[in-house]
């Protein structure tokens, strides 16, 4: 387990440090954050998962532009969230944190499901990833469907012959990746036809 500590900055506001590496800019967290928020472009969507949740100032910056929108953040480090808490009391009912150990216990979470059934739009801080890298890109490819586990559960329906994905080199599939499956598999026609029109889409 990483060692979270805090220190407070010019502007008396609190950033998270991880094993030493900040997960927020200490020198201007807010502006960062805004920066970040604006290079979202319009949100697609009422529900938005955010993968890390750092020093929290993203969220705040995500909550700021879009009073409407209803925000999920996914992190593993717990120590971060009673900070998290304290430090933007206001988002209390507008921010749920789930907290997860390992893509196992992301995908039996709610928020897995509540994904794919609302649509929501994922979308990733990187600055508050930390240590988590490699945790928080597996997060990130299952929450938007491009990992062999997320391709199954998004597409179970479909009858398709997953055991050639996992010879798939790519950690995120593609559209490209699955299409070949999807064509050698015992699926409907207009189904198949579904996948073809994407194909032609992302060349």
């Amino acid at each position: 387990m990483s060692i979270i500590t805090f220190s407070e900055n010019h502007e008396s506001s609190l950033v998270a440090f991880e094993e030493g590496t900040e997960l927020a800019s200490v020198q201007s967290p807010r502006q960062e954050a805004l920066k970040w928020t604006y290079s979202l472009g319009p949100v697609p969507s009422s529900h938005v998962v955010i993968v890390g949740l750092g020093s929290g100032f993203h969220v705040e910056a995500l909550a700021d532009m879009d009073q409407d929108i209803q925000i999920t953040v996914v992190d593993s480090r717990d120590a971060l969230v009673p900070v998290f808490r304290s430090q933007f009391p206001e988002l209390a009912d507008r921010v749920n944190v789930v907290i997860a150990d390992n893509v196992q216990d992301l995908m039996k979470n709610d928020i897995y499901a509540s994904v794919v059934a609302d649509r929501a739009y994922v979308v990733s801080f990187r600055e508050a990833w930390g240590q988590q890298t490699q945790l928080f890109s597996q997060f990130f490819g299952h929450l938007t469907g491009r990992s062999v586990e997320a391709v199954r559960y998004h597409l179970e329906d479909l009858q398709m012959n997953m055991k050639s994905l996992y010879f798939q080199n790519t950690t995120l599939l593609s559209i490209k990746d699955i299409l070949p499956v999807v064509e050698s598999s015992q699926v409907a026609e207009e189904k198949k036809q579904i996948f073809r029109m994407l194909g032609e889409l992302v060349k």
